[in-house]
């Protein structure tokens, strides 16, 4: 089965940059029919915890570095890549943070949220997988 990419931009590790690229990345899941209105919420609240984790862990917030985000329709699944310039985050060895702890809630929200949630060391990438319109649905 062929992938079809309907959404890629290449921007500078900010906030200001993943403030404008995140409503254009929600758009396009919406207007793939990939998002109801009730999810858009969630599809906004995991790609924003991605996109600043490569940010910040990727590329140790040197806004000389950039991050990728890649949308892909590959079947019946939406796969969301996120891609840092720097040195890698990855997220396999968090765990549910306690509530004391300030770190570690952005990725247990994705990996609610998802269907699938990986890193590629070698490509430096989070690649998160969703059904159409099953974004935190859990079933």
């Amino acid at each position: 089965m062929s992938q079809r990419c309907f959404f890629s931009e290449e921007f500078p590790s900010s906030l200001e940059a993943i403030g404008e690229v995140l409503p254009r990345a929600v758009a396009a899941l919406r207007d793939g029919d990939w998002v109801e209105s009730d999810q858009e919420f969630y599809a906004r609240l995991c790609l924003e915890e991605a996109l600043v984790n490569a940010m910040t862990h990727g590329n140790k917030g040197d806004c000389g570095l950039d991050v990728r985000l890649t949308m892909t329709e590959d079947g019946g699944y939406c796969l969301i890549r996120v891609y840092d310039s720097g040195c890698g985050f990855c997220p396999d060895g968090i765990k549910t943070p306690e509530p004391e702890q300030p770190d570690g809630r952005g990725i247990c929200l994705i990996r609610h949220c998802m269907d699938d949630v990986t890193y590629s060391a070698a490509e430096h990438c989070l690649e998160m997988r969703m059904r159409r319109k099953a974004l935190c649905r859990g079933g």
